[in-house]
């Protein structure tokens, strides 16, 4: 963390510019560094494989198939991997059966791409803004931690697409998923009870002290946190028992993380990001209004409890 605040003293230059030229430099900033990166790497890799197919009319796409008889180094999936990029995208086919979905991950490419480089851009604007314009810690832990869980959510959302895109249902989508982030470690309970542990936390600052001069209460810090806590567990069950009952599946850790990253935000854009999250996966409008409305209970006992202690410590 000191050696990013520190880093960022070299964009100092920035420090009278107004936030959307600071978000907007560091969006082009990654794209650079993600597209150079791409591009470097279909260098290293183009002499492992027989065959190289490039469109170069933007978005530029290369991709390369036809593996030597020892496959790359690096790739981590046995089908094939894409480095998509939101001006140039390379994808590696190492076998013939990958062709689909890595296919649909380069039509994807542009988009997903734009998102990441986004949260790169919030991630990097936050940092700057405590760092440069000493912007108080508190007031930046929503983007911040919205952006993290929002990167977690966007790999979920690219592979359902890819395998729906194979005609693949969602329950052999989640298996196959699931054994690919077992390669890379599973973080999914990680990052749910993170999620949990950090909602919580948010939740008592925000409630716990409603004006910075007054003294901690730490008993109002506690009730929040603790209904902060019980709801995000009833959140948990209820999105778990809508999507068992439903798909035969319990999906409600990906729709719980969704639902945190818009609530750290606003309540309202926690249920929207739900509502979405639930149309990528669920791919139908009905289905993701169910999901969307089973979260308001749950919302609505988080933000009770603050209202009602926020209006008891004002008066």
């Amino acid at each position: 963390m000191l050696l990013i605040l520190t880093g960022l003293g070299v964009f100092n230059f920035m420090a009278r510019w107004p936030i959307y030229l600071v978000f907007l430099f560091f969006f082009l900033l990654g794209a650079l560094l993600s597209e150079l990166y791409t591009v470097s790497t279909v260098l290293y890799f183009r002499r492992f494989f027989e065959g190289l197919r490039c469109r170069l009319r933007p978005p530029a796409v290369c991709i390369l198939y036809k593996p030597k008889e020892q496959p790359p180094p690096g790739l981590p999936l046995p089908g094939g991997t894409v480095y998509g990029g939101l001006f140039f995208t390379a994808a590696f086919i190492l076998d013939e059966r990958a062709w689909q979905h890595e296919l649909q991950h380069v039509k994807d490419a542009p988009i997903f791409a734009a998102i990441r480089y986004g949260i790169f851009s919030i991630l990097l604007s936050s940092f700057y803004a405590f760092g440069v314009w000493k912007t108080p810690a508190g007031d930046l832990a929503a983007p911040l931690l919205s952006a993290a869980v929002s990167a977690y959510l966007l790999s979920y959302v690219e592979e359902f697409r890819a395998y729906r895109s194979e005609g693949v249902a969602l329950p052999g989508a989640l298996s196959r998923i699931e054994a690919g982030k077992k390669l890379s470690g599973d973080t999914r309970k990680f990052v749910f009870f993170a999620a949990v542990s950090m909602w919580t936390l948010y939740q008592a600052f925000s409630y716990g002290q409603p004006d910075p001069s007054l003294p901690p209460n730490y008993v109002a810090m506690a009730v929040a946190g603790g209904s902060a806590l019980i709801s995000a567990v009833v959140l948990r069950w209820a999105l778990g028992v809508f999507t068992r009952r439903l798909f035969g599946i319990d999906v409600g850790d990906f729709l719980f993380a969704s639902f945190i990253a818009g609530a750290f935000l606003s309540p309202p854009l926690g249920l929207l990001s739900t509502f979405l999250f639930s149309l990528a996966m669920f791919g139908r409008a009905r289905d993701a209004a169910v999901a969307a409305a089973v979260a308001t209970l749950p919302l609505s006992a988080v933000l009770l409890p603050g209202w009602v202690l926020t209006s008891a410590l004002l008066r």
